[in-house]
């Protein structure tokens, strides 16, 4: 499978190892710059979202995707993993949400974005790896993915315990973009 890198995550290491080099550096002792009247401009939001291109063949279609995961750091086991994807066959837009196995399958689960409740999406199958939600991606989700700050998930565990998983939206259209 041919694989490449969008250009704008290389953008984003290079602007993000440009801004290393440029921090000016105080060390203990050292007079601090003066400090000036105006404010700083606020930083763009970092983007968490990876973008992905790959065909099945050396000349096959193309089809790319975007994806964010959230990951419980202690044990580096995928909570959420969401993915849109643009098929070659068909150019319509496809999500894929990879959830944690343990869950209450016969609960929904819930997508919000910005405090809105978006879909209710029944839990589809499961493997070893983790329970899936997939489908096409409807145009009214798909425009309030790309408006919205944070998107958040809602599922039950065995216990039937709520659990709430949150990621942020930012990038998510610039990365869309350059997925269609």
């Amino acid at each position: 499978m041919h694989q490449r890198q969008s250009s704008g995550v290389r953008t984003a290491l290079l602007i993000g190892a440009a801004f290393v080099w440029a921090v000016p550096v105080v060390s203990e002792g050292q007079a601090k710059p003066p400090q000036t009247a105006t404010a700083p401009a606020p930083a763009a939001p970092e983007s968490n979202w990876i973008t992905r291109c790959a065909s099945k063949t050396r000349n096959g279609a193309i089809e790319c995707s975007t994806e964010q995961s959230v990951i419980k750091t202690d044990t580096r086991q995928v909570v959420v993993l969401f993915r849109v994807r643009i098929p070659a066959e068909t150019r319509a837009p496809v999500m894929l949400a990879q959830l944690p196995l343990g869950l209450f399958l016969p609960a929904n689960v819930v997508l919000q974005i910005d405090d809105k409740k978006v879909a209710e999406l029944p839990l589809q199958t499961c493997d070893a790896s983790g329970c899936y939600v997939s489908g096409p991606l409807a145009a009214e989700l798909l425009s309030q993915l790309l408006a919205g700050k944070m998107l958040k998930f809602s599922f039950q565990n065995l216990g039937r315990e709520t659990i709430d998983v949150s990621m942020p939206l930012a990038g998510f259209a610039t990365a869309y973009e350059g997925i269609k």
